[in-house]
């Protein structure tokens, strides 16, 4: 007797094969037979007559490691048919932490997300391996399949801090030998956040030397590029060359381009075709949005001020001229100038951010940074000081229209993998994704529950600027692929039952009658079942209540 069947479903398998017909058993976790099981016998079965069974969802960029260990649900994804998460992204994860960067933790001086506040108290001497990490996140029962990558910023900062130089062959070789402990441990790789501090101090013989680890163990290289915006093209160029040198399987994190240079996604597919050519491994992902929340300190992250530090700064007119000469004069091709969002403090374009929530003062929801500081009669950055005093250096919350839509030019590249959902696990009824959304029910911001659904309903079905068989591929087995994980991403005999059944007719990032006083009216339509591990873990837009998820080492 199977544990679970899917009975008469059309089954794209993730292979990019057509659609075919047939029923799916389970047993032990894992798929164990696709075909006719007419008169087979289950603990449960699905009717999935008029459905797609489709592997499980991989979000190939994300950041759980920021909340995993205080919401390791992760209902935001499951809800949207994601099962496997890709962590560590960007440079940045939350091990190992030793030397220097105990230090820095100690002082206050390093970016603390809400994981990293659990560690601290389970870890008093503020130390903790990769392993430590992972067996922590293990201890919290996940609800969805979790993969780890090791952040070049942290393995820098835990052998040289922040120092702003290039490291010495001797940081180099401990640098080296504490990546490869972390890879024994469980990385699937490494990822570099070349537009962040300590990274942008880095030099490209220093990430080739650290690659050539990675690439012996045959793990991924997810790369944060030296740039998004006026250096973006000379970014994609140093990232084949990494790849080159070292052999790596290196991999683009956030492909669009960034504000004010806008487009140059169709001349960087054409690099990245030209090095897979010589045979470089190399592909990429991208967000399916053009438009991300931020807050006063995102404009200012490359600093990584606390909200205390920033209140500190935005509270007396000599911080405010410090900001202010930082803001305007960073130019985009000095170190800390690389970041997304300083397009705009640098070109002062503030009429492209939207107050999204401001608690001390809902009048100003809707209306431009640069609109408020009109009607006050001051500048655009003393608008945002004085908007992020208010809200004590944690607020508002703003939607920032920079990021290029060039899915139109990247959707159809077959390796460029859509949708990153770049960002945390957390519970969609009490995110910021819905509770703000009553002033702006009709933005196109989905919050970050929907992306996998807005893939399939717009780009597939409306624009049809893939086959669905192609985008179900690029979202399963391409990812896995890229990871180098080869137990799972197909609907076939003996792989991990990660499954996700869904009506490709309905699919959609949410109903359109949207209401912003019902919650769930926010959630993706069209997802039946979703499966991880063998267990049904949500029913149409109810969780199941199950964590089935593993963390999974290389």
């Amino acid at each position: 007797m199977f544990d679970l069947i899917l009975k008469e479903g059309s089954v794209l398998d993730g292979t990019g094969r057509p659609v075919f017909r047939a029923d799916v058993g389970v047993e032990g976790g894992k798929i164990t037979v696709v075909g006719d099981l007419a008169g087979s016998q289950a603990v449960r079965t699905l009717d999935c007559q008029g459905l797609c069974i489709s592997p499980g969802w991989v979000d190939i960029h994300g950041h759980a490691d920021w909340t995993v260990l205080d919401y390791s649900i992760g209902l935001n994804l499951l809800i949207q048919g994601c099962t496997t998460t890709v962590s560590g992204n960007c440079g940045m994860s939350p091990a190992p932490m030793r030397g220097p960067a105990t230090e820095l933790l100690r002082q206050g001086k390093l970016r603390e997300t809400p994981t990293v506040t659990v560690l601290k108290e389970r870890f008093p001497e503020l130390t903790w391996s990769f392993g430590d990490f992972l067996e922590e996140v293990e201890k919290s029962h996940p609800g969805v399949n979790y993969v780890e990558l090791v952040g070049h910023n942290d393995l820098r900062t835990s052998v040289m801090g922040h120092e702003q130089r290039t490291a010495t062959q001797g940081e180099l070789e401990e640098m080296k030998a504490l990546l490869e402990k972390c890879l024994d441990e469980g990385a699937f790789g490494m990822s570099s956040g070349l537009v962040f501090i300590p990274g942008c101090w880095s030099n490209t013989d220093e990430l080739v030397e650290l690659c050539k680890v990675v690439a012996r163990r045959d793990g991924v290289y997810a790369s944060h590029i030296r740039g998004e915006r006026e250096t973006n093209i000379e970014a994609t160029e140093e990232i084949i060359n990494i790849g080159e040198r070292s052999g790596v399987r290196a991999h683009i994190s956030h492909m669009q381009s960034k504000y004010p240079i806008l487009g140059n996604a169709v001349m960087k597919i054409g690099m990245l075709e030209k090095a897979r050519g010589r045979g470089i491994d190399i592909a990429c992902d991208s967000e399916s949005f053009p438009d991300v929340l931020a807050t006063p300190a995102n404009f200012l992250q490359i600093y990584w001020y606390t909200p205390e530090q920033l209140m500190e700064r935005m509270s007396t007119p000599e911080g405010r001229v410090e900001l202010k000469h930082r803001m305007r004069t960073t130019d985009p091709w000095h170190p800390q100038g690389r970041f997304g969002p300083g397009g705009v403090p640098f070109r002062r374009a503030w009429d492209r951010v939207v107050i999204f929530d401001c608690p001390h003062d809902r009048s100003l929801e809707g209306k431009t940074v640069a609109a408020v500081a009109a009607e006050r009669g001051i500048e655009f950055e003393d608008a945002l000081f004085d908007l992020g005093l208010a809200e004590k250096g944690k607020g508002p919350h703003f939607i920032h229209d920079y990021i290029e839509d060039e899915h139109f030019r990247t959707a159809s590249w077959p390796c460029c993998i859509f949708p990153s959902v770049d960002t945390g696990l957390f519970d969609p009824a009490t995110g910021y994704d819905f509770v703000k959304l009553r002033h702006l029910k009709e933005t196109r911001y989905p919050g970050t529950i929907g992306l996998f659904p807005r893939v399939l309903g717009q780009f597939v079905r409306d624009e049809k600027l893939m086959t669905l068989e192609e985008a179900i591929r690029k979202m399963s087995s391409f990812a896995m692929q890229r990871l180098g994980i080869t137990d799972r991403g197909t609907i076939e005999k003996g792989k991990w039952a990660d499954i996700t059944v869904f009506d490709k007719d309905t699919v959609a990032l949410r109903s359109p009658d949207a209401d912003p006083k019902k919650v769930k009216s926010f959630y993706p339509v069209g997802i039946h079942y979703v499966i991880v591990n063998g267990q049904v873990v949500m029913e149409g837009q109810e969780y199941t209540g199950v964590r089935a998820g593993q963390v999974l080492r290389r």
